[in-house]
């Protein structure tokens, strides 16, 4: 699969049921559907995104972005709280692509999240350390 942002190779890294497909250019992570629920449950969180929110972000002069499963255009939806998430989405429901730090936002918008930062970044970070190996 190539990264949608820079048409990178994503590497897989699989860490507790949940195989991540990550951008080591770009930092970018791209989450198969269901895999983010497999994400909140090892967190001990439920990350909701929700109905999208009114608008679109806008990325002037950025080039289409691509699902890496099915190469269909990517939905740009704006998600969470304030500040709103803006994410990409493959409109036939292969998942969800989050720009780095992303993540991180999301998730600290979730109640219950006042260690949730620490322990997905923990999670991630041995993750991703482990893919490099």
């Amino acid at each position: 699969m190539q990264c949608p942002v820079c048409r990178e190779p994503l590497v897989v890294v699989e860490r507790d049921r949940i195989e991540l497909d990550w951008c080591p250019w770009c930092r970018g992570l791209w989450f198969d559907e269901g895999e983010l629920s497999l994400l909140a449950e090892t967190l001990g969180l439920t990350i909701d995104l929700g109905a999208p929110k009114a608008g679109s972000a806008s990325r002037p002069g950025a080039r289409p972005r691509s699902c890496p499963r099915c190469d269909r255009g990517l939905e740009e939806v704006r998600v969470g709280g304030e500040p709103s998430v803006a994410l990409d989405r493959c409109p036939r429901g292969h998942g969800h692509w989050f720009e780095a730090g992303e993540l991180a936002t999301l998730v600290q918008q979730q109640p219950g999240a006042s260690s949730a930062p620490d322990a997905a970044l923990r999670f991630m970070g041995e993750t991703l350390r482990e893919g490099q190996r």
